[in-house]
């Protein structure tokens, strides 16, 4: 796997990390404390594009990389939980 699939992936997962904080830490408590139910109509939406651009750039690289099931599991897993796309941008670049 070249070095720019192990690029992407770094970014899209910084960024799928990122929008899920944004709608857990943020617009949740907006809508619930708030009553600002338009923040999680916004980052929704922006947060399902950057989880499905994960999930497709995950799969793109483990079907160049030929990654073991196992692996491509823990990162799909870690993208699911908060910081656990930043643990998972780490993991990709001490494989460059």
């Amino acid at each position: 796997m070249s070095v720019r699939d192990y690029a992407l992936l770094r970014v899209a997962s910084v960024v799928e990390a990122t929008t899920l904080l944004a709608l857990v830490g943020v617009a949740v408590p907006l809508k619930h404390f708030w009553g600002w139910p338009d923040a999680v109509r916004l980052m929704g939406p922006v947060h399902g594009l950057a989880f499905l651009s994960f999930g497709w750039t995950l799969m793109q690289a483990s079907a160049q990389g030929d990654w073991p099931r196992a692996e491509v599991f823990r990162a799909a897993l870690l993208a699911c939980l908060p910081f656990g796309g930043f643990v998972n941008e780490r993991r990709f670049a001490a494989k460059v």
